[in-house]
């Protein structure tokens, strides 16, 4: 982590830095890809900060982005996105996630209130974790009109796969 970015390698340091909130802080935790950032991801980070104190956004390694969406994704490196996420003002930490389910980022920071993601999504990975904390899932409306697939169909004149749907 530098000055300008609240990215972070290490999940011991954000759950060492959350432990110490007070207990009428609301911690908020999303996760997805974030590749090729969009007015969509922006809206949706937004909206996320806006439910409590605190947003931490899982940012998930390359491996299962390719696993969901294709071989060709992501577009841009694990690091990268670390970072562009992290710079955001609305994010007060970006962390590795190791799959898409979150649950092991979930249970290792141990203080997660809000568990988000957009209602574009049927099953969201984590639910169950996160209901088992005693914290809950908030849904948050989708933006139509802005997709990284749809962008990158754009710029390769191909059809992608958005949730891991077939071509």
């Amino acid at each position: 982590m530098d000055k300008w970015t609240r990215a972070y390698k290490s999940l011991e340091d954000v759950r060492d830095l959350i432990k110490n909130f007070p207990c009428q802080k609301t911690v908020v935790y999303t996760y997805g890809v974030w590749d090729l950032l969009h007015p969509g991801h922006i809206t949706l980070l937004k909206r996320a900060r806006e439910l409590g104190d605190f947003l931490i956004v899982g940012i998930v390694a390359d491996g299962p982005v390719k696993e969901l969406k294709g071989d060709d994704r992501p577009i841009q490196k694990f690091d990268d996105r670390l970072s562009i996420v992290g710079s955001l003002r609305c994010v007060d930490a970006t962390i590795p996630q190791t799959l898409y389910d979150p649950s092991d980022e979930l249970l290792f920071l141990e203080r997660i209130d809000i568990l988000t993601k957009g209602d574009d999504w049927e099953n969201i990975p984590g639910t169950e974790t996160i209901e088992a904390m005693g914290g809950k899932l908030v849904k948050l409306s989708y933006s139509y009109g802005f997709s990284t697939s749809q962008t990158v169909s754009k710029l390769t004149g191909q059809l992608v796969r958005k949730h891991g749907e077939p071509i």
